[in-house]
């Protein structure tokens, strides 16, 4: 899609900011993603490592608008209003686009919740 816009307009810009916010999301995913290493040098009876894990990882779910949705959702809405004249188009897009945020974001904080109850309940 890149090599079809034209630089210098909103689809081109779009594009690019796809790329670059792809990069970011895979950057925070890898910084807060536990590796396999770190998970085997902490046994099941190692409860305060994992509540802070679980936490940890919550914290993350309920901030996906900010880290993964908005930087994503930018450009595609740069790409969405590269479409002049095509009212329509656009609108259900948009539509389309919220949608999938709400619902993204809905799925994501009822995981948190279930990993902070989870969470709450290894004792120590």
């Amino acid at each position: 899609m890149l090599q079809q816009s034209l630089p210098g307009t909103a689809r081109y810009y779009g594009c690019v900011l796809g790329l670059v916010s792809t990069s970011f999301v895979l950057g925070v995913i890898w910084s807060y993603t536990l590796s396999y290493r770190l998970l085997r040098t902490h046994p099941a009876s190692d409860t305060t490592f994992w509540r802070e894990a679980f936490f940890a990882q919550a914290r993350l779910l309920r901030l996906v608008p900010l880290w993964y949705l908005a930087p994503l959702s930018s450009s595609m809405l740069l790409v969405f209003a590269s479409a002049p004249g095509q009212f329509s188009y656009v609108a259900m897009r948009l539509l389309g686009l919220a949608t999938l945020f709400a619902g993204v974001t809905w799925l994501n904080r009822a995981a948190a919740i279930k990993l902070e109850e989870s969470a709450a309940t290894l004792t120590a």
